[in-house]
């Protein structure tokens, strides 16, 4: 760890979850004098990885039995939302990057102490689409293409899904569905695309990546991908979906970064005069929506916490997709955030370098992750509708209490 930059932004070591939460605030200073060149790079700078790997914002999830953080997942999106507030693409890179310690969590012992000697490696990784794992002795010999590589150019490791085959034929879990693995690729083998030209959040450096001729990779050095929930694995890896629950915290920031700009915007226009009241009742409004739906993100993160750090159970299936809505309800608030804040900012945000345009630019690209897609709706109601009690989305021993 550099000693001098941790003294330059007045850091601390990265020895728990509160010397990492409170050291965001030393990085947010790196991070917006970066922003510019990380967006015009395609990927955040050397400088940002420097602060934000001193800070140990990579090191968030590594389980506490390998003596790692393990933050919940209220932390996780506090953070996250934090650096989106002043740059979408560097808190992209964290929400992914974030699942470093999650993907380390799975692996043994042996494939452990080969890839994290310590817990500064930032671990990126993509699944989709899926490679191919050919099974053969001691591991697997992988070719394939992955697209949506956040954070890849600036990792450490590299992960990639594939489907397991053997003698040219599909391998099934005992579910009778296709087994895949998450694999941990071999850098030299691996070849990035120059396919991240994008309307925004150009910092996360998502390009594609492929390994065309076959290459070994050591069993070792997998973990199945699709594992079902584990109610005796490390809480973080109880679900594998907890992995990018911190990737809701974008959304969060982007809105609050819209509302910074509209309020400031307000500000220079009335000058010392008075705002109207149209103005007012929407900066109100915006305010009280954003306030609203943070503190409902947080509620459902710590509820979930407390299942999964205090219990020995698993999320049943309604509360764990509980947390995937908290990315949809994120992203409808920064829908409406977006849509209101722009009005107020006036027309500057159609130049060049102006900060509402990034904002937009970021939010735009943002809410077309998988996780913000209103369909996800539908899974929830499905599951709300099988089961009387959780119809309402309160915790049954609320309940329980009253009958």
């Amino acid at each position: 760890m550099n000693s001098d930059l941790l003294d330059d932004m007045q850091i601390s070591e990265p020895s728990s979850a509160q010397a990492v939460t409170s050291n965001v605030g030393g990085v947010i200073d790196v991070i917006v004098e970066e922003a510019a060149e990380s967006e015009r790079s395609g990927r955040i700078t050397d400088r940002t990885v420097r602060a934000m790997r001193s800070a140990g914002i990579f090191q968030m999830t590594f389980p506490s039995r390998v003596g790692g953080l393990e933050m919940t997942l209220e932390d996780q999106v506090r953070v996250v939302s934090a650096i989106a507030r002043v740059d979408g693409g560097s808190a992209w890179n964290v929400g992914v990057l974030n699942a470093t310690g999650i993907y380390a969590g799975r692996l043994g012992d042996e494939g452990y102490a080969d890839l994290y000697p310590d817990r500064d490696r930032p671990t990126s990784g993509a699944f989709h689409p899926k490679g191919v794992a050919e099974k053969v002795s001691g591991g697997y010999m992988v070719t394939g293409k992955w697209d949506w590589g956040s954070g890849s150019y600036v990792a450490d490791h590299i992960i990639g899904g594939a489907n397991v085959v053997a003698n040219g034929e599909p391998l099934l879990r005992p579910s009778g569905k296709p087994a895949v693995v998450g694999l941990w690729l071999p850098r030299e083998a691996i070849e990035h695309a120059d396919n991240w030209h994008t309307i925004g959040v150009r910092g996360s450096g998502s390009s594609s990546y492929s390994i065309d001729k076959p290459v070994f990779v050591p069993e070792k050095w997998s973990f199945d991908r699709e594992a079902p929930a584990d109610p005796t694995a490390d809480p973080l890896n109880k679900h594998v979906t907890l992995a990018f629950f911190g990737l809701t915290g974008v959304a969060i920031g982007l809105a609050q970064a819209a509302l910074d700009l509209a309020v400031q915007a307000v500000r220079r226009k009335s000058g010392k005069g008075v705002v109207d009241l149209v103005s007012k009742r929407a900066i109100g409004q915006v305010a009280a929506d954003i306030d609203t739906m943070y503190s409902s993100v947080l509620d459902i993160a710590r509820r979930s916490d407390d299942v999964l750090f205090g219990t020995t159970r698993t999320l049943t299936p309604l509360e764990e997709m509980r947390l995937t809505i908290c990315n949809v309800t994120a992203g409808e608030t920064l829908r409406r955030t977006i849509d209101t804040c722009v009005d107020l900012y006036g027309s500057a945000f159609v130049f060049d370098g102006d900060p509402m345009q990034r904002v937009l630019r970021d939010s735009t690209v943002a809410l077309t992750h998988a996780g913000a897609k209103r369909n996800q709706w539908t899974t929830l109601a499905e599951l709300a509708l099988a089961d009387p009690v959780g119809l309402t989305l309160a915790d049954s021993e609320v309940f329980a209490g009253g009958h």
